[in-house]
């Protein structure tokens, strides 16, 4: 009996199948991300609506596992760890998405400007941008916030100042590519003022990059706020934060070892799903390309 074969398929017959199942995986990471952020926002601003326990009450006994009444146990005080985790989370998540877009906006603005007008301009602003990179993120983070207060508002400031560079470095190599096509040269030509080719014609196409790296910032500034609050530069009580809650339940891991798990969880989870999303759009946008 003659073995049958099947003939090869030519590349382009294999590409469009190729491309639908890498844009299954683009959704399913943006949707897992999106999910799982979603989530985290809604249980950490609705928790007392679904918990008759506040953040700082005592609630029972310390020490208490995981039960029905209270879902994560409770910590050394006797305060419910569940309701604890999701204040928490209000606090780090408003943090991130804060800083993030504060620095995407600072941060764009100066790639923007840096990448399209060149010269000194982009000589001095590079420089500055430079100076802020040669600093250790973390070091450069305990040094303003161990000066300033350790308030909100302040951690905020910092969470934008140390990641200002990662948006103007990547606008700015977009805009240093951009500033060379046509259309960019027909608007300079043609006597376009510079702030609206900026707005017109560089910010459209270098948004798909800001969207991703703001997806990434807020990861890191998460991991960078809970570091400092872990350190006890971060927010301070009574009110309730991942890094420093897992600093406090670390003395208690022998015994109560869901004290660490439940803040660290939370802490992880809000991460990777801020990364899932950043990786989501960064695999969509190179599939475009």
């Amino acid at each position: 009996m003659t073995p049958q074969t099947t003939p090869d398929l030519p590349a382009t017959a294999l590409a469009p199948a190729a491309g639908r199942r890498r844009h299954r995986k683009v959704r399913a990471e943006v949707a897992v991300g999106l999910g799982i952020l979603i989530l985290m926002f809604v249980l950490s601003w609705c928790v007392g609506l679904i918990r008759p326990f506040s953040a700082t009450e005592v609630a029972d006994i310390p020490f208490q596992a995981p039960n029905g009444t209270h879902w994560l146990g409770t910590d050394d005080v006797g305060r419910d760890y569940f309701v604890r985790v999701c204040t928490a989370g209000r606090v780090s998540l408003t943090i991130a998405l804060v800083s993030a877009l504060l620095s995407m906006v600072i941060g764009s603005s100066v790639g923007l400007i840096a990448g399209l007008v060149g010269g000194w301009v982009d000589s001095i602003m590079m420089s500055l941008i430079d100076l802020l990179l040669s600093f250790p993120s973390m070091l450069l983070a305990l040094g303003v916030v161990a000066v300033l207060s350790p308030s909100r508002p302040t951690l905020i400031l910092v969470m934008a100042l140390v990641t200002v560079p990662h948006f103007a470095r990547v606008v700015r190599a977009r805009c240093l590519e951009l500033r060379e096509r046509e259309f960019i040269q027909s608007a300079r030509v043609s006597g376009v003022p510079v702030p609206v080719i900026a707005v017109k014609h560089l910010l459209p196409n270098v948004l798909p990059l800001m969207t991703i790296q703001l997806a990434n910032t807020a990861a890191i500034v998460i991991l960078l706020e809970s570091s400092l609050s872990y350190l006890g530069l971060g927010v301070q009580p009574p009110t309730p934060s991942w890094g420093r809650m897992v600093f406090e339940a670390q003395s208690y891991m022998t015994g109560s070892p869901w004290l660490v798990i439940g803040s660290a969880a939370a802490l992880v989870l809000s991460s990777v799903g801020w990364g899932l999303i950043g990786e989501g759009f960064a695999v969509s946008r190179k599939s475009i390309v």
